[in-house]
């Protein structure tokens, strides 16, 4: 069974709103989508079975008198279809009128290249497992201490639509080749620091496991021998997936509209204002199409542009869905985001924060004392920024030179005292996720010992 068409979807939704209205909804929104997936799980070493999974449902969105009802069905009957109008009508008839209740007028929605890979559908299950086997095998072939504690190879091919009532359509479909590996080194009694590795691409051709493989396995092996350090205040230096644990969250939840309209923003009132050290510029932008969270257009049919949200230093925007910018008299900067089954909310695209000019290695080498993290597990307050934590992976750095791996090692410090203090940016960026961003060094934060 294939995935349904575009055009297939865009006919049900189109049906879901003519229903909705016919039945008394002043709006009415529908969101399809369809997808056909693969995945090959690694667990403790050994390759699980693979698993195939194809699903479509539909979201259905109305507002009755500005009171809002939402409903879903994975079940694209006709029949299914109507009790799910029905029931969000009657989810809106017993809520409660917001003025700021309302769906978004037609936009023209630029079509985005590059996000399917027109060999995707040949793509089979078995190629999937395939993969899957070569990311464990490399890794293992990497040194025999390696240990895979998980990982997996994704195959998805999916295709969504929106319809609603004020005239926004919008139809497209993808493909994403997604991959990832966690695990540690083993000799004798002593365990690694745990690393965790992810890449991904739209395209077959950009598949490269063994990349993700080998550095994964280089980076739990040099953390063999680790000691603890003595404490101090000095240089951080964040690995890209550290930096989105301690810092790039907050400050993205920081700029959701709707965390700064209620209060639970540290950032609120604070656009035009310089919030970090003038080498950071953040953007969003859901059409950069290297980025797995690229797309036409938002949960709402709201065509995307590039947003900056941090230029050299100075905040510039907040991120905003139909419902949140209505609040505050702006327009929605495309940032609806969410799944047929659930009400859209406001969140990130592709996170891209800008490199800077110096190569990881020169970072470090201008680093007199301080250390270089690449897996932090800790607290992190989102609204205060306040973090406190275990450095899962480090190392000592003195002199320039990286000394020894770290064990029982805190940090502490504020997010966005941090962002403050950054000192340096590299070149080399990695993509995790929907973020892309470089290695981040930052000063005057506290270390001590376990």
């Amino acid at each position: 069974m294939m995935n349904l068409s575009e055009n297939e979807l865009l006919e049900i939704c189109r049906l879901a709103v003519k229903q909705a209205v016919t039945k008394g909804a002043d709006e009415a929104e529908a969101y399809g989508v369809s997808s056909m997936e693969s995945e090959a799980a690694i667990e403790r070493n050994d390759i699980m079975l693979g698993k195939y999974h194809q699903a479509s449902g539909l979201g259905i969105r109305v507002l009755k008198n500005r009171a809002l009802g939402f409903s879903s069905i994975n079940r694209l009957g006709r029949a299914q279809i109507e009790s799910a109008v029905d029931a969000a009508l009657q989810i809106a008839s017993r809520g409660s009128s917001d003025p700021y209740n309302m769906l978004p007028k037609p936009s023209k929605i630029p079509r985005l290249s590059g996000i399917l890979d027109p060999e995707a559908a040949s793509f089979s299950p078995e190629e999937t497992l395939r993969h899957a086997v070569d990311l464990l095998e490399t890794a293992k072939r990497y040194d025999k201490r390696v240990t895979v504690d998980s990982g997996g190879f994704n195959t998805s091919l999916y295709s969504h639509a929106i319809v609603n009532s004020n005239g926004v359509e919008g139809s497209e479909s993808g493909s994403v080749f997604s991959w990832f590996i966690m695990g540690m080194a083993i000799q004798g009694e002593e365990v690694s620091s745990f690393d965790f590795q992810f890449d991904g691409s739209h395209h077959m051709k950009n598949i490269d496991v063994n990349t993700t493989a080998n550095r994964f396995a280089e980076n739990v092996v040099s953390s063999l021998g680790s000691k603890q350090c003595e404490a101090c205040k000095g240089t951080l230096i964040l690995g890209p997936e550290a930096a989105i644990e301690l810092a790039l969250q907050t400050l993205m939840s920081s700029v959701n509209s709707n965390n700064v309209q209620k209060g639970r923003s540290k950032l609120a009132g604070r656009l035009g204002e310089q919030i970090a050290s003038s080498g950071l510029t953040i953007t969003d932008d859901a059409t950069w199409t290297e980025g797995l969270a690229a797309g036409s257009f938002d949960r709402e049919g709201v065509p995307p542009k590039p947003l900056t949200i941090v230029e050299d230093g100075v905040l510039r925007s907040y991120l905003y869905n139909t419902y949140t910018a209505a609040r505050e008299g702006v327009k929605s900067t495309g940032h609806a985001v969410g799944d047929e089954e659930s009400s859209p909310r406001v969140g990130t695209s592709n996170v891209l924060v800008q490199p800077g000019s110096s190569s990881l290695e020169k970072l470090l080498k201008e680093v007199r004392r301080g250390i270089l993290v690449t897996r932090f597990s800790g607290n992190v307050n989102p609204i205060s920024g306040d973090f406190s934590g275990v450095v899962k992976g480090g190392h000592l750095i003195v002199n320039g030179e990286k000394v020894h791996p770290l064990k029982e090692t805190l940090i502490a410090g504020n997010v966005f005292d941090l962002l403050q203090n950054i000192s340096g940016l590299s070149k080399e960026r990695q993509k995790i996720f929907n973020y892309y961003l470089p290695y981040i060094r930052a000063e005057n934060v506290s270390v001590t010992s376990g």
